[in-house]
Formats: C-alpha cells, sequence, structure tokens
C-alpha cells in the first residue's frame, strides 16, 4: 500500500466501484439518504449530479492524500499503525468536508449535522471498505508470487552452485577434448600413473577403470573437479562416495561407500583432509 502501484491500484479501484455500485447500481438505503440530504427536486437527476459531486470530491482529497502520502513515505519509515492511522485520518477529513456539502444542501429540518455525520459516514464507508480489502488482497497475492518466484530463483542458483551426486562429471584428455563421462556419484576415486589417471568408476553395479591420458597434477588443479579431493600423491576421492575416515597403523585410511579399496592418506595432504571432513576449506 506505500509504493507507487500500490497507491494507483487502490485510488483507480476506489473509482471504478464508486462508480458502479453508487452511481449504476444505486442500493436503495443510500438513495434514501442522498434524497433526503438535496434541497434539489425539481429534476429526478439532481440526487445524481449530488452524488456525482461526493464522489469527485472523495476522490480528489483521496488522491492529494496519498500523492502527499508516497513522498513522505519516501524520507520516513511507515510502520503498519502509521499507515492505519493515515487512512483515519483521511476518512475523517473526507466525512468532515462531505458532511459540509450535505449540510449545505440539507432540505430535511430534521436533520442535524450529527445525522448528516453519520450517514456520510457510513456512505464513504460503504464506498472504500470493498477497495481497501480487494487492494490489500491483491497485493498480498502479487506479493506471495513475488515471494515465490525469489525462492524458486534462489532454489535454482543453490542447485547450480551446489555439488549434485546426480550430475555429470565430465574428464578431458591433454588436449581438451572430452575422453570420458559419467555420473558425479558413480566415481569412487582416481589412481595416478605416470602422465596418465586412472579413475575408478562405478558401471551397472560393478567397479569398472578408465585410463585418462592427463595427469593427476592437471585434474587436482582444475575448477571443474572441485568435487575431488587430493588426499595422496597418487589419490584423488570423491568426496560423496567417502563413508569414513579412520586412523590405521600406517596413517589415516579413507573407506568409501563403495568397493572394497581403502584410499590411504599421506602425510602431505594428511591436515588438508582432516580440515575437510572437520569442516573446513578443502583448499
Amino acid at each position: 500500500m506505500t509504493e507507487k502501484k500500490g497507491i494507483v491500484l487502490f485510488l483507480v479501484t476506489v473509482l471504478l466501484f464508486a462508480i458502479l455500485f453508487i452511481l449504476i447500481y444505486q442500493p436503495a438505503g443510500y438513495m434514501r439518504d442522498t434524497q433526503t440530504m438535496i434541497r434539489w427536486h425539481l429534476l429526478p437527476w439532481n440526487k445524481h449530479i449530488y452524488t456525482a459531486i461526493q464522489v469527485f470530491i472523495g476522490f480528489v482529497i483521496l488522491s492529494t492524500s496519498r500523492i502527499i502520502f508516497y513522498h513522505i513515505q519516501k524520507t520516513h519509515n511507515f510502520t503498519i499503525r502509521d499507515v492505519v492511522l493515515w487512512i483515519v485520518i483521511e476518512i475523517v477529513i473526507i466525512t468532515l468536508v462531505l458532511t459540509v456539502i450535505a449540510s449545505f444542501l440539507n432540505a430535511a429540518e430534521d436533520l442535524d449535522f450529527a445525522d448528516l455525520l453519520r450517514r456520510v459516514f457510513l456512505n464513504i464507508l460503504l464506498i472504500l471498505v470493498i477497495p481497501y480489502v480487494g487492494t490489500v488482497l491483491v497485493l498480498m497475492l502479487r506479493e506471495r508470487s513475488h515471494q515465490i518466484e525469489e525462492l524458486n530463483n534462489l532454489i535454482d542458483k543453490q542447485q547450480e552452485d551446489r555439488l549434485d551426486v546426480n550430475d555429470n562429471m565430465n574428464f578431458y584428455d591433454r588436449g581438451g577434448k572430452l575422453a570420458f563421462s559419467t555420473r558425479r556419484g558413480n566415481v569412487l576415486y582416481i589412481e595416478a600413473a605416470d602422465n596418465y589417471s586412472n579413475i575408478h568408476y562405478i558401471n551397472e553395479g560393478k567397479e569398472d577403470t578408465f585410463i585418462l591420458h592427463n595427469s593427476m597434477k592437471q585434474l587436482d588443479s582444475s575448477d571443474d573437479y572441485k568435487g575431488l579431493l587430493r588426499c595422496h600423491r597418487g589419490y584423488m576421492v570423491n568426496i560423496d562416495n567417502v563413508k569414513l575416515l579412520r586412523k590405521d597403523k600406517g596413517g589415516l585410511v579413507l573407506e568409501l561407500t563403495q568397493g572394497a579399496r581403502s584410499i590411504p592418506v599421506s602425510r602431505t595432504y594428511t591436515e588438508r583432509v582432516v580440515r575437510f571432513f572437520a569442516g573446513g576449506d578443502e583448499g
């Protein structure tokens, strides 16, 4: 309700509702009040003129109030309490102005200022309550839709950034050509073999090996393989397939969720591995 779009939506809704509900539908109780509040009985359409004047003046006051409100709230933080207070003041001002006009046009001697004030106040509530409720509901739905869209965008971004075991892991040879690709979760570990690397992976439920014409050093330095943790001069493991880290006689050992091989952790990489599994950065 404090943003420009919300203010414009509210004003348009008020104007349309006033025209449709008051000038076209013409509730019987409202028109009886109108006929007793004006002295123009010479022409049957005088009551429509009076109603149009009421709507026009009320709309001008409401529009002026919202323009002032829009500019003030740019430099002041309005709370819900402040907005409600502003709305109450709007209704009070509109009621007083229209009551003065009705008092000037009053044809019934038994209608004092208090009676006119009450009738005008009820008519204003009749015009404003549904636009207020409708505008708030529309803005709430729009805000909810915006929040859902932002949440979906955030989820999509997190899924892109997150290391997903269902993503493909692509391996390239020294020439930069794609040589081997499999699901990230299928990769168990990589074993160095001079200028080659043996990729151990799961194929149809069994462990298989692919010989890649690329060195372990190149794989370790590439950002494409952040899911692979260097733990030894001759080994890299897929962190998603590490079941546990345990201490053995020869040092630390990584046991995998699949396969029977235990991967040793050398002293050079002990600190990196421990820091990673303790929640720190793997690099």
